[in-house]
Protein backbone atom coordinates (compact mmCIF):
# COMPACT_ATOMS: atom_id res chain seq x y z
CA UNK A 1 0.00 0.00 0.00
CA UNK A 2 1.35 3.63 -0.80
CA UNK A 3 -0.06 5.59 2.01
CA UNK A 4 -2.24 5.03 4.82
CA UNK A 5 -5.53 5.37 3.20
CA UNK A 6 -7.18 6.39 6.74
CA UNK A 7 -5.16 9.77 6.40
CA UNK A 8 -6.70 12.58 4.84
CA UNK A 9 -4.02 14.62 2.06
CA UNK A 10 -3.29 18.40 2.57
CA UNK A 11 -2.15 18.62 -1.40
CA UNK A 12 -4.34 17.70 -4.23
CA UNK A 13 -1.87 15.17 -5.44
CA UNK A 14 -1.35 12.95 -2.16
CA UNK A 15 -5.26 13.23 -2.08
CA UNK A 16 -6.01 11.89 -5.58
CA UNK A 17 -3.28 9.30 -4.80
CA UNK A 18 -5.51 8.01 -1.44
CA UNK A 19 -8.36 8.07 -3.93
CA UNK A 20 -6.95 5.71 -6.25
CA UNK A 21 -5.38 3.39 -3.42
CA UNK A 22 -8.71 2.88 -1.75
CA UNK A 23 -10.46 1.77 -5.15
CA UNK A 24 -7.75 -0.01 -5.88
CA UNK A 25 -8.09 -2.30 -3.45
CA UNK A 26 -12.31 -1.88 -3.60
CA UNK A 27 -11.72 -3.58 -6.74
CA UNK A 28 -9.14 -6.58 -5.39
CA UNK A 29 -9.97 -10.20 -4.65
CA UNK A 30 -9.91 -9.25 -0.69
CA UNK A 31 -11.60 -5.78 -1.75
CA UNK A 32 -15.65 -5.29 -2.25
CA UNK A 33 -18.06 -7.47 -4.34
CA UNK A 34 -19.96 -4.53 -5.77
CA UNK A 35 -17.35 -2.69 -6.86
CA UNK A 36 -15.58 -5.82 -8.52
CA UNK A 37 -18.50 -6.51 -10.81
CA UNK A 38 -18.75 -2.76 -12.34
CA UNK A 39 -17.79 -2.51 -15.66
CA UNK A 40 -16.75 0.76 -18.10
CA UNK A 41 -20.39 0.61 -19.17
CA UNK A 42 -21.75 0.39 -15.62
CA UNK A 43 -19.38 3.28 -14.08
CA UNK A 44 -19.85 5.43 -17.20
CA UNK A 45 -24.01 5.60 -16.36
CA UNK A 46 -23.12 6.63 -12.97
CA UNK A 47 -20.59 8.96 -14.14
CA UNK A 48 -23.28 10.45 -15.67
CA UNK A 49 -26.01 10.40 -13.36
CA UNK A 50 -23.28 12.05 -10.85
CA UNK A 51 -22.79 14.63 -13.55
CA UNK A 52 -26.35 15.57 -13.37
CA UNK A 53 -26.48 15.66 -9.64
CA UNK A 54 -23.42 17.64 -9.65
CA UNK A 55 -25.27 19.98 -11.88
CA UNK A 56 -27.73 20.51 -10.03
CA UNK A 57 -25.83 21.27 -7.12
CA UNK A 58 -24.27 24.12 -9.33
CA UNK A 59 -27.68 25.25 -10.18
CA UNK A 60 -28.74 25.59 -6.54
CA UNK A 61 -25.08 27.52 -5.87
CA UNK A 62 -24.89 25.17 -2.67
CA UNK A 63 -20.96 25.09 -2.15
CA UNK A 64 -21.24 22.04 0.14
CA UNK A 65 -23.87 19.66 -2.18
CA UNK A 66 -20.73 21.03 -4.90
CA UNK A 67 -17.84 19.66 -3.25
CA UNK A 68 -20.02 16.26 -2.48
CA UNK A 69 -21.05 15.84 -5.92
CA UNK A 70 -17.73 16.56 -7.82
CA UNK A 71 -15.91 14.05 -5.62
CA UNK A 72 -18.71 11.42 -6.62
CA UNK A 73 -17.69 12.49 -10.15
CA UNK A 74 -14.04 11.75 -9.29
CA UNK A 75 -15.10 8.58 -7.63
CA UNK A 76 -16.22 7.49 -11.44
CA UNK A 77 -13.86 8.95 -13.28
CA UNK A 78 -11.25 6.72 -10.92
CA UNK A 79 -13.12 3.32 -11.21
CA UNK A 80 -13.24 4.03 -15.06
CA UNK A 81 -9.43 3.89 -15.35
CA UNK A 82 -8.81 1.69 -12.46
CA UNK A 83 -11.15 -0.80 -14.93
CA UNK A 84 -8.88 0.32 -17.69
CA UNK A 85 -5.82 -0.74 -16.35
CA UNK A 86 -6.78 -4.14 -14.74
CA UNK A 87 -7.78 -5.16 -18.30
CA UNK A 88 -4.40 -3.62 -19.69
CA UNK A 89 -5.71 -1.15 -21.71
CA UNK A 90 -4.40 2.17 -20.34
CA UNK A 91 -3.06 3.02 -17.46
CA UNK A 92 -4.53 5.89 -15.17
CA UNK A 93 -0.93 8.03 -15.50
CA UNK A 94 -1.18 7.68 -19.24
CA UNK A 95 -4.30 8.60 -19.64
CA UNK A 96 -4.13 11.98 -17.51
CA UNK A 97 -0.70 12.41 -18.81
CA UNK A 98 -2.24 12.07 -22.56
CA UNK A 99 -4.69 15.03 -20.77
CA UNK A 100 -2.05 17.28 -20.40
CA UNK A 101 -0.10 17.05 -23.21
CA UNK A 102 -3.07 17.95 -24.99
CA UNK A 103 -3.92 20.90 -23.38
CA UNK A 104 -0.43 21.83 -23.39
CA UNK A 105 -1.09 21.49 -27.34
CA UNK A 106 -3.74 23.01 -27.87
CA UNK A 107 -2.78 26.12 -26.08
CA UNK A 108 0.39 27.19 -27.48
CA UNK A 109 -0.82 30.69 -27.19
CA UNK A 110 0.02 30.04 -23.48
CA UNK A 111 2.92 27.53 -23.28
CA UNK A 112 4.47 28.16 -26.87
CA UNK A 113 4.94 31.63 -29.36
CA UNK A 114 1.72 31.75 -30.81
CA UNK A 115 -0.71 35.08 -30.41
CA UNK A 116 -3.66 35.41 -29.99
CA UNK A 117 -6.10 38.36 -29.01
CA UNK A 118 -9.72 37.03 -28.67
CA UNK A 119 -11.80 33.39 -28.03
CA UNK A 120 -12.84 32.99 -32.16
CA UNK A 121 -8.90 32.98 -32.64
CA UNK A 122 -8.42 30.84 -29.33
CA UNK A 123 -10.84 27.96 -31.41
CA UNK A 124 -9.28 28.75 -34.83
CA UNK A 125 -5.91 27.29 -33.32
CA UNK A 126 -7.37 24.24 -31.25
CA UNK A 127 -9.20 23.40 -34.57
CA UNK A 128 -5.59 24.16 -36.38
CA UNK A 129 -3.62 21.67 -34.28
CA UNK A 130 -6.64 19.13 -34.18
CA UNK A 131 -5.92 18.60 -38.26
CA UNK A 132 -2.58 19.55 -38.90
CA UNK A 133 -0.52 18.43 -35.64
CA UNK A 134 -2.94 15.60 -34.46
CA UNK A 135 -4.07 14.48 -37.89
CA UNK A 136 -7.96 14.46 -37.07
CA UNK A 137 -9.98 14.63 -40.06
CA UNK A 138 -14.03 14.41 -39.89
CA UNK A 139 -15.41 11.56 -42.16
CA UNK A 140 -18.49 13.01 -42.12
CA UNK A 141 -20.00 16.73 -41.37
CA UNK A 142 -21.60 15.54 -38.27
CA UNK A 143 -19.16 12.58 -37.26
CA UNK A 144 -17.36 13.92 -34.24
CA UNK A 145 -21.05 14.70 -32.51
CA UNK A 146 -21.30 11.44 -29.60
CA UNK A 147 -24.37 9.22 -30.85
CA UNK A 148 -24.60 9.22 -26.88
CA UNK A 149 -25.70 12.38 -26.05
CA UNK A 150 -29.25 13.11 -25.12
CA UNK A 151 -31.04 14.25 -27.77
CA UNK A 152 -31.11 17.58 -26.73
CA UNK A 153 -27.91 17.99 -26.27
CA UNK A 154 -27.34 16.42 -29.68
CA UNK A 155 -29.34 19.11 -31.35
CA UNK A 156 -27.30 22.06 -29.86
CA UNK A 157 -23.97 20.24 -30.92
CA UNK A 158 -25.79 19.49 -34.50
CA UNK A 159 -26.84 23.60 -34.25
CA UNK A 160 -23.13 24.92 -33.46
CA UNK A 161 -21.57 22.46 -36.14
CA UNK A 162 -23.83 23.90 -39.00
CA UNK A 163 -23.11 27.35 -37.34
CA UNK A 164 -19.30 26.73 -38.18
CA UNK A 165 -20.23 25.69 -42.14
CA UNK A 166 -22.19 29.44 -42.26
CA UNK A 167 -25.46 28.06 -42.03
CA UNK A 168 -27.12 30.44 -39.56
CA UNK A 169 -29.16 33.54 -38.96
CA UNK A 170 -27.14 36.55 -39.20
CA UNK A 171 -29.06 37.77 -35.54
CA UNK A 172 -31.83 36.57 -33.59
CA UNK A 173 -34.63 38.20 -34.73
CA UNK A 174 -34.52 35.98 -37.45
CA UNK A 175 -34.69 33.13 -34.82
CA UNK A 176 -37.43 34.12 -33.04
CA UNK A 177 -39.73 34.79 -36.50
CA UNK A 178 -38.63 30.53 -36.71
CA UNK A 179 -39.95 29.83 -33.68
CA UNK A 180 -43.32 31.54 -34.31
CA UNK A 181 -43.83 30.10 -37.53
CA UNK A 182 -42.97 26.78 -35.76
CA UNK A 183 -45.37 27.01 -33.44
CA UNK A 184 -48.37 27.68 -36.00
CA UNK A 185 -46.98 24.41 -37.41
CA UNK A 186 -47.76 22.69 -34.39
CA UNK A 187 -51.00 24.44 -34.11
CA UNK A 188 -52.10 23.47 -37.40
CA UNK A 189 -50.94 19.93 -37.44
CA UNK A 190 -52.91 19.40 -33.87
CA UNK A 191 -55.99 21.20 -36.01
CA UNK A 192 -55.39 18.71 -38.53
CA UNK A 193 -55.71 15.76 -36.11
CA UNK A 194 -52.29 13.52 -37.23
CA UNK A 195 -50.22 12.26 -34.75
CA UNK A 196 -47.35 11.66 -36.74
CA UNK A 197 -47.59 15.22 -38.40
CA UNK A 198 -48.35 16.49 -34.90
CA UNK A 199 -45.00 14.75 -33.32
CA UNK A 200 -42.81 15.63 -36.29
CA UNK A 201 -43.79 19.51 -35.46
CA UNK A 202 -43.39 19.38 -32.36
CA UNK A 203 -39.67 18.29 -32.54
CA UNK A 204 -39.18 21.29 -34.96
CA UNK A 205 -40.49 23.49 -32.34
CA UNK A 206 -38.27 22.05 -29.88
CA UNK A 207 -35.19 21.94 -32.28
CA UNK A 208 -35.60 25.73 -32.78
CA UNK A 209 -35.87 26.80 -29.33
CA UNK A 210 -32.88 24.94 -28.69
CA UNK A 211 -31.46 26.81 -31.85
CA UNK A 212 -32.42 30.11 -29.88
CA UNK A 213 -31.06 29.59 -26.99
CA UNK A 214 -27.91 28.72 -28.65
CA UNK A 215 -28.29 32.49 -30.51
CA UNK A 216 -28.81 33.92 -27.10
CA UNK A 217 -25.82 32.04 -25.67
CA UNK A 218 -27.65 30.31 -23.35
CA UNK A 219 -26.94 26.79 -22.72
CA UNK A 220 -30.43 24.86 -23.39
CA UNK A 221 -29.76 21.87 -20.55
CA UNK A 222 -28.45 24.64 -18.24
CA UNK A 223 -31.67 26.38 -18.53
CA UNK A 224 -34.54 23.34 -18.68
CA UNK A 225 -32.71 22.15 -15.88
CA UNK A 226 -32.83 25.11 -13.64
CA UNK A 227 -36.60 25.36 -14.57
CA UNK A 228 -37.03 22.15 -13.56
CA UNK A 229 -36.20 22.55 -10.15
CA UNK A 230 -38.23 26.03 -10.18
CA UNK A 231 -41.19 23.97 -11.15
CA UNK A 232 -40.18 21.19 -8.37
CA UNK A 233 -39.72 23.82 -5.26
CA UNK A 234 -42.99 25.58 -6.50
CA UNK A 235 -45.39 22.95 -6.15
CA UNK A 236 -43.56 21.40 -3.13
CA UNK A 237 -44.21 24.77 -1.64
CA UNK A 238 -47.86 24.96 -2.68
CA UNK A 239 -48.68 21.41 -1.02
CA UNK A 240 -47.16 22.92 1.89
CA UNK A 241 -49.39 25.86 1.73
CA UNK A 242 -52.32 23.34 0.82
CA UNK A 243 -51.73 21.49 4.05
CA UNK A 244 -51.27 24.47 6.35
CA UNK A 245 -54.96 25.19 5.17
CA UNK A 246 -55.99 21.58 6.02
CA UNK A 247 -56.22 20.76 2.26
CA UNK A 248 -55.15 17.78 0.45
CA UNK A 249 -55.00 18.42 -3.54
CA UNK A 250 -57.39 15.86 -4.31
CA UNK A 251 -59.91 17.98 -2.32
CA UNK A 252 -59.26 21.58 -4.37
CA UNK A 253 -59.97 22.75 -8.09
CA UNK A 254 -57.72 24.24 -10.42
CA UNK A 255 -58.68 27.56 -9.53
CA UNK A 256 -57.85 27.08 -5.96
CA UNK A 257 -54.17 25.06 -6.80
CA UNK A 258 -53.45 28.49 -9.02
CA UNK A 259 -54.26 30.91 -6.23
CA UNK A 260 -51.52 28.94 -4.11
CA UNK A 261 -49.02 29.00 -6.72
CA UNK A 262 -49.37 31.76 -7.64
CA UNK A 263 -49.03 32.46 -3.65
CA UNK A 264 -45.62 30.33 -4.15
CA UNK A 265 -44.68 31.93 -6.99
CA UNK A 266 -44.60 35.30 -5.06
CA UNK A 267 -42.97 33.77 -1.85
CA UNK A 268 -40.75 32.60 -4.08
CA UNK A 269 -39.53 36.21 -5.65
CA UNK A 270 -39.47 37.79 -2.30
CA UNK A 271 -36.86 35.22 -1.27
CA UNK A 272 -34.83 35.51 -4.66
CA UNK A 273 -35.35 39.40 -4.22
CA UNK A 274 -34.10 39.31 -0.68
CA UNK A 275 -30.84 37.46 -1.40
CA UNK A 276 -30.11 40.22 -4.41
CA UNK A 277 -30.22 42.67 -1.60
CA UNK A 278 -28.26 40.72 0.59
CA UNK A 279 -25.68 40.06 -1.84
CA UNK A 280 -25.56 43.95 -3.21
CA UNK A 281 -25.16 45.19 0.54
CA UNK A 282 -22.10 42.66 0.69
CA UNK A 283 -20.67 44.03 -2.03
Amino acid sequence: MAMNINERKDSLKDSIERLYDVMTILRSPEGCPWDRIQTEKSATESLLDECYEYMDAVIEGDDRHMREEIGDVLINLMMNLIIAEQRGAYSASDAVNDAADKLIRRHQHVFGDIHVSSPDEVIKVWNDVKEKVEGRHDDGFFSNIPKSLPPLEESYEIQKKMRKAGFDWPDQSGVFEKVEEELKEVKSAFAEGNPDDIEEEIGDLLFTVINLSRALKIRPVGALMRTNQKIRNRFLRMEELLKEEGLASSEVNIDEMERLWQKAKVEEKTRTEEVDNESDQGD
